[in-house]
């Protein structure tokens, strides 16, 4: 038996749940997300629970909010985003380490043409993890029961982090639903909202600075034996520690969702340091780690000489290949199996006054043709 407020429902039920869990919570929705509004906060005693609901709609509101300058679509990303700024606020309110951020971005039905999917990306958090859900809507929904279904699934995301089971939700057809959890990490959170140009992960305190190392740069997903021999071979090359960078930026994909990052993150690396930038280009990376060193396989080499990445002309190549000097670069190189023969430093094109910065890996000592990309399309055929 229901009553005309809600009372006796899933929903009602949940969040009374969820409301005496205990857990201060404060929310803020853009795009989406009206009506769990409504039944988050019509509830006798929700204000001991729920304190606040912020809907920040308009793109200038949501700059303000976030304390960024947009634009701010709706991704992972910018609900974390809002979800990080509410956790700060309910802790701000008397939460303290209890305390719930809630956030969501949608781009639900509407009455303008939108070449995109009708989608919603939700994400809760409390101390120690993230709580992350992506909503693909059928655009045969309408707005209603894509609200309805958004704010189902609100209810199982924070129900997770404030540690209390509702019981599940089963979506429509017409909605797909994927989740995913990651642990809470502020340096990561800052290096994101540009708060700090890189960080550093070391598996040891002792382990010496980056400036004194040699990186090997990759996207790791996934990190493999190729990645781990480049760096021995190149340590043993150069007699400097090597670690592994990644960039969090891609000059071809996306910025890498915040689970992504932190499944890379937490991936085994033989024991080396890890070095997180927002830099997607060498340039960019020895700006903000001047004097370090890079190891990096053939066909990066050929890509850092190549006009096409700078301004399409040598002259372009050799202005950043001068800077990278005066900021102490150096680049050591390893070969591989590339359009059908072993390629290696001697097949790079190299400006003749910059040769000085480049150092060969001799295949004997280091060859192993391997990529991420191959290694996820075998385990996915195994998986087939």
């Amino acid at each position: 038996m229901t009553s005309a407020d809600g009372r006796g429902t899933w929903a009602w039920d949940s969040v009374e749940t969820i409301r005496k869990a205990g857990s201060p919570v404060a929310t803020a929705f853009t795009g989406g997300g009206s009506l769990a509004v409504s039944w988050l906060f019509n509830h006798a005693g929700a204000s001991r629970a729920f304190l606040e609901a912020q809907i920040p709609y308009d793109e200038r509101a949501l700059e303000d909010y976030i304390g960024h300058a947009g634009p701010h679509p709706a991704v992972q990303e910018t609900a974390r985003r809002l979800a990080m700024v509410a956790r700060q606020r309910a802790r701000r309110f008397g939460g303290g380490d209890r305390a719930i951020g809630l956030g969501v971005s949608a781009a639900l039905a509407t009455d303008r043409q939108r070449r995109g999917q009708d989608r919603a990306f939700l994400a809760a958090c409390n101390n120690t993890n993230y709580s992350f859900t992506h909503l693909q809507f059928d655009k045969t929904a309408d707005r209603t029961a894509q609200e309805e279904v958004l704010s189902s699934v609100l209810l199982v995301n924070l129900a997770r982090s404030c540690n209390c089971s509702i019981g599940e939700y089963a979506a429509p057809e017409w909605a797909v639903v994927e989740q995913a959890t990651a642990r809470v990490d502020s340096n990561v959170e800052q290096l994101l909202d540009g708060d700090v140009a890189a960080v550093e992960i070391k598996e040891a305190a002792s382990m010496p600075s980056v400036a004194t190392q040699l990186l090997v740069p990759g996207s790791f997903n996934p990190f493999h034996a190729g990645h781990a021999g480049l760096a021995a071979a190149a340590q043993r090359s150069s007699g400097r520690v090597a670690g592994f960078e990644l960039s969090i930026h891609n000059v071809d994909k996306p910025t890498l969702p915040y689970d992504k990052i932190m499944q890379r993150v937490d991936q085994p690396r033989d024991g080396r340091c890890l070095v997180l930038t927002g830099e997607p280009t060498f340039l960019g990376k020895a700006r903000v780690l001047p004097g370090c060193w890079f190891a990096i396989g053939f066909d990066t080499a050929v890509r850092l000489v190549a006009p096409g990445y700078y301004d399409g002309t040598m002259a372009g190549v050799q202005r950043a290949l001068q800077e990278l000097r005066v900021l102490g670069s150096r680049f050591y190189v390893a070969g591989r199996q590339w359009q059908g023969k072993f390629q290696g430093l001697g097949n790079v094109e190299v400006p003749e006054a910059f040769k000085d910065m480049f150092v060969e890996i001799p295949e004997a000592d280091f060859r192993l043709d391997m990529s991420s990309t191959d290694l996820r399309q075998k385990t996915q055929s195994d998986a087939g």
